[in-house]
């Protein structure tokens, strides 16, 4: 992975962004179904995630990147930035969501 993108994802705006993006995706899904979401490790779960639940992708992103010293929250901004398109658009964006 790119070491510039690494360090971005340790700023305060690429995490206040990823911050937002999943706030704001919490309330639709939950919004669209009538049901409260969680997010937990790269998913998005009707009635929240059990410690166990997470992405299939999770585990060895979260090991490579802290292996790196990346910070936790920083690996959740990034995963999410990586495999989810909406999210990497609002954080280039600078939080702006499409109309």
């Amino acid at each position: 992975m790119d070491k510039g993108l690494i360090d971005t994802a340790q700023t305060f705006p690429f995490i206040e962004f990823w911050f937002q993006w999943n706030e704001l995706t919490l309330t639709a899904l939950s919004k669209s179904d009538g049901l409260a979401y969680g997010y937990r490790c790269g998913v998005f779960y009707a009635r929240g995630a059990h410690y166990w639940q997470h992405h299939d992708d999770w585990p060895p992103f979260f090991d490579s990147m802290a292996v790196l010293g990346v910070p936790y929250t920083s690996i959740h901004a990034l995963f999410c930035y990586v495999k989810y398109p909406a999210c990497k658009s609002f954080i280039d964006s600078g939080g702006i969501t499409p109309v």
